[in-house]
C-alpha cells in the first residue's frame, strides 16, 4: 500500500475524531507543528523511520518533544501510531491532515512564482483576484524563480496560469520556427 494512501486513511480517521470531539482547530495547529518539526529536523525524520530504535524510546522522545505543546488527542494518536509501528507515516499524516482541514474550511493554497518576491500590494491584489475566481479563502505561497525573467506563474490544485516572459519568449520561438524563410527555387 502506498504511503499517501495510508497517510490519507489515518489522517481522515483523526480528522473525523477531531470533528466529533470539536477540537478541529487544535488538531490542525498540532498538525502544522508536527509537519514543520518533521520538515525542519532531519534527526526526527530519521528517528521515525529507524527500525533500530525501539518503540519505547520513540514514545519517550515524541512525548518529550510534543508532550506539552499539542492537544492530548493528537498526542494520544501519535503514541498509538508508534505502538502500531506506523510512526514512519507521521509526517505524511500531518501533511494530509492539513490538506483535509483546508478542504473543510474552503482554503485554497496558491503558489505564486516570480523573479522577485511580491510586495504586500501585489499579494493583496492576487489574493483578491483568486478569491473572486475560486470562491475560496486563499493561502498564498510566494516563491522566487529567476528563470521566469519577468511576470509570474500561479499554480493551484491542478491548474496553472502562466503570465511569465519566459513563456512568451518560448511561444515566439515556436511561432518563428513555423515560418518558412527560404526560396523555393533552391
Amino acid at each position: 500500500m502506498s504511503v499517501s494512501l495510508v497517510a490519507e486513511r489515518y489522517a481522515k480517521a483523526l480528522f473525523e475524531l477531531a470533528l466529533e470531539k470539536s477540537v478541529v482547530e487544535e488538531v490542525y495547529k498540532d498538525s502544522l507543528l508536527i509537519s514543520k518539526a518533521c520538515e525542519e529536523s532531519k534527526e526526527l525524520r530519521l528517528l521515525l523511520k529507524s527500525p533500530i530504535v525501539n518503540s519505547g524510546k520513540k514514545l519517550a522522545i515524541l512525548q518529550d518533544i510534543f508532550g506539552g505543546n499539542i492537544h492530548p488527542l493528537t498526542l494520544t494518536y501519535l503514541l498509538i501510531m508508534v505502538r502500531k509501528n506506523r510512526e514512519s507515516f507521521i509526517p505524511a499524516i500531518a501533511t494530509q491532515l492539513v490538506e483535509l482541514y483546508q478542504v473543510y474550511r474552503n482554503i485554497l493554497t496558491v503558489h505564486f512564482k516570480s523573479p522577485v518576491l511580491p510586495d504586500e500590494d501585489i499579494r493583496k491584489q492576487v489574493m483578491e483576484l483568486m478569491e473572486k475566481y475560486t470562491h475560496s479563502e486563499i493561502d498564498l505561497k510566494a516563491e522566487i524563480d529567476e528563470s521566469l525573467i519577468g511576470g509570474f506563474v500561479l499554480n493551484w490544485q491542478d491548474k496553472q496560469y502562466d503570465a511569465s516572459i519566459r513563456r512568451e519568449i518560448e511561444e515566439m520561438r515556436i511561432a518563428i520556427t513555423k515560418i518558412n524563410l527560404y526560396k523555393k527555387e533552391f
